[in-house]
């Protein structure tokens, strides 16, 4: 009894302790899209800075190569640098050896005069002249500033450029070939000078004066050289006001390795580098996939919230990102708010549960008990009521064990065997009750079932008494019967000895009925008499040559005794006739299959035997009739049939002319072998006429 209260204790538990599971879960799941609403939000807002400053960007490039295009467009420029780089050429070419050494032209051309006037004034306007005012200094120093305006020649060497124009290094002269390749303005690589000041340089193509003689496209560049420090990283922090903890980093990758251009706490610009390959790397994870969210590392290891977009002019990548512990404080104070409170909640709801359970037990213990007196009564009657159907059925039913012994028996079989009561052949095997013999095929069938998993069928005679008894016996295998027992097999015996004899006698009847159709037909044809019977002799003969199935004997049997019905309705004088028949008398003595098919079509064969009748004139090579048929058209019976009918035809006396004998009959059949008849359908005839010596006798007796 305690057992018994044990289970719906435990089972209690069980589920009070799944639905705390279930609703930590769900606390936990709830927090979590909090969490996610709140990264979503600053999914948003960092995008929007970054796309602002990424504008920025790409709206001051646009601007200073607008700039630097209207100066290489200018007419004067065009002339006057093709004028110098031809005059340069010539010079060469006369005093080359000066050139070598370095020497200087004695005056200086006007054209050099106005570009460099022009460099000078186009730098103020653009802000790149020199920030110092007043002489040089008199010692042999260079005196670089961190911007300025030159012209280039085609070959990057300066021909006008502002004091202090910061020298033409690897980078600047990589970009002003470019353009002058591209035809396009090129933005160099951000480059540290001498100083370690952030340079960035832009080359905008010279084209060629109208109506100079020569191949080239472009003449130089305008190259401008602009303080990053003063003109682009600034721009990193205009636009919407953001929070300290939030800053805006340029990266790009370079040989395997995320750089950052912009200046970081502690390091200089382009100086800052590390792997690309580092998964959680907020600046790795922009270059390699700009245009993302998510939670990362910054360069100090340090967790951030990160957005990048990548700038349409540059190689470069915006990464805007904020110190995640800042970023997410109040989600986190909003996340424990959430998880006490759906706590507390969640423990006051299981406290109820424990209360309306320890209730409601009570109850249930006597609904329980109310239930299993009605499901006691409900299996008592369906147990009367499965007896009474096994008890008042015509057939034999045993439930057999996996050991084939008996479960179960209806009262039937108990009183076939001798027994008042059913139950006192529970445990028997079936040798002791329908006897060794008689349960043999019945234990291997059983034995079939079991292995197999299929249902068999198999009929059997029992002898009892000196009574022979035809059964038909059905075993179902019976996976499970109750908790316990496996592997049963349902046995249900039906006798069918008076079922049997009735078929008999019906078989018998239709064998009678088709015998007096043939003798109909061959008594309405007297020139053939016994030729049906000839006909199913030898079609059975060659079916059993030919090792035909049973059913398709049975079939070809069948068709043969049938064949000719349809020659009832052709009229005697034209069967009789000894002349030749005319045309419209062939057609008529043709239509006898089709009139055999129509009497028979309404009538229900097992098997093809409307279909053998149909084709028993057709030929392999399609000249037979009615339907002209050929090759594999022509089913196998029907081939068999049209063998048998013509040999017959041949060994027996016609109207118009005497009998062949067999010899002759079977050469005709082989010269027609293969485009009339089926050669082996042929050589299954030879064969059997060789062990008929029966057959010879047809010529005297038809």
């Amino acid at each position: 009894m305690n057992e018994s209260h044990k289970h719906p204790v435990r089972n209690g538990l069980f589920i009070l302790l799944a639905l705390l599971a279930a609703g930590a879960v769900g606390i936990h799941s709830w927090a979590e899209r909090e969490r996610q609403r709140d990264l979503d939000a600053w999914a948003i807002r960092l995008g929007l800075v970054a796309e602002a400053r990424v504008e920025a960007i790409e709206a001051w490039l646009a601007e200073q190569r607008a700039q630097l295009g209207e100066l290489a467009d200018n007419a004067s420029v065009q002339l006057y640098l093709w004028q110098l780089n031809e005059r340069r050429a010539e010079q060469a070419e006369s005093a080359d050896k000066k050139q070598k050494q370095g020497a200087q032209p004695g005056a200086e051309p006007a054209q050099l005069t106005y570009l460099r006037n022009l460099v000078r004034a186009s730098a103020d306007r653009l802000h790149l002249a020199p920030q110092r005012e007043g002489p040089p200094i008199p010692a042999n120093l260079p005196q670089r500033e961190a911007s300025g305006l030159a012209l280039l020649d085609e070959n990057a060497v300066p021909v006008a450029a502002t004091r202090g124009m910061p020298e033409i290094g690897s980078a600047f002269r990589q970009a002003a070939r470019q353009a002058l390749e591209t035809g396009r303005p090129v933005v160099s690589e951000l480059v540290l000078d001498s100083h370690d000041r952030p340079l960035l340089g832009i080359a905008q193509p010279i084209p060629v004066v109208l109506g100079a003689q020569t191949e080239r496209h472009y003449v130089g560049t305008v190259f401008a050289v602009f303080d990053a420090a003063r003109d682009l990283f600034p721009l990193l922090q205009r636009g919407i006001p953001t929070p300290a903890e939030e800053q805006s980093i340029l990266v790009t990758a370079h040989e395997g390795k995320v750089v950052y251009l912009s200046p970081t706490p502690g390091g200089l610009p382009t100086r800052h580098s590390l792997p690309l390959d580092r998964p959680r790397l907020a600046a790795a994870t922009a270059v390699r996939e700009p245009g993302g969210f998510g939670e990362y590392l910054d360069y100090r290891g340090r967790p951030v919230l990160a957005a990048s977009r990548a700038l349409r002019s540059l190689p470069w990548v915006l990464v805007e990102e904020i110190d995640a512990t800042t970023a997410l404080k109040e989600s986190r104070r909003h996340r424990r708010s959430l998880i006490t409170t759906f706590s507390l909640l969640l423990v006051l709801a299981a406290a109820v549960l424990v209360a309306a359970w320890r209730h409601g037990s009570s109850v249930r213990a006597r609904e329980n008990a109310e239930q299993l007196r009605r499901h006691t009564e409900e299996v008592q009657n369906q147990a009367a009521l499965l007896r009474a159907v096994t008890d008042n059925t015509e057939a034999h039913i045993v439930l057999l064990d996996s050991d084939l012994h008996i479960l179960f028996a209806n009262r039937l079989l108990a009183a076939s065997s001798g027994m008042e009561e059913p139950d006192a052949l529970l445990g028997d095997c079936l040798g002791s009750v329908l006897g060794p013999a008689n349960a043999a095929p019945l234990v291997e069938a059983a034995r079939t079932a079991q292995s197999e998993q299929q249902t068999q069928h198999l009929r059997i005679e029992l002898s009892r008494d000196g009574e022979i008894r035809a059964l038909q016996c059905s075993l179902v295998p019976v996976a499970c019967v109750g908790d316990e027992r496996r592997d049963a097999v349902l046995l249900v015996m039906h006798d069918i000895t008076e079922l049997e004899a009735a078929q008999q006698r019906h078989e018998q009847l239709l064998r009678k009925l088709v015998d007096t159709l043939m003798h109909v037909v061959d008594l309405h044809d007297p020139y053939s008499g016994d030729h049906t019977a000839r006909v199913v002799e030898v079609a059975n003969a060659i079916g059993r040559e030919l090792e035909l199935p049973e059913q398709e004997r049975e079939s070809l049997d069948l068709a043969a005794s049938l064949a000719n019905l349809g020659k009832i309705f052709v009229p005697r004088e034209v069967l009789t006739k000894t002349e030749p028949l005319t045309e419209v008398e062939q057609v008529l003595l043709h239509r006898h299959v089709q009139f055999g098919v129509e009497l028979l079509e309404d009538l229900d064969f097992e098997g093809p035997v409307l279909e053998t009748i149909r084709q028993k004139q057709e030929h392999l090579d399609g000249s037979g009739y009615p339907q002209h048929l050929s090759g594999d058209q022509i089913i196998l019976t029907a081939r068999i049939l049209a063998v048998a009918n013509a040999f017959v035809a041949l060994v027996s006396p016609r109207a118009y002319r005497q009998a062949v004998d067999i010899e002759q009959a079977l050469d005709q059949l082989l010269r027609e072998a293969g485009h009339k008849y089926d050669r082996r359908v042929i050589a299954a005839l030879f064969h059997v006429a060789e062990n008929r010596a029966d057959w010879h006798t047809w010529q005297q007796t038809s």
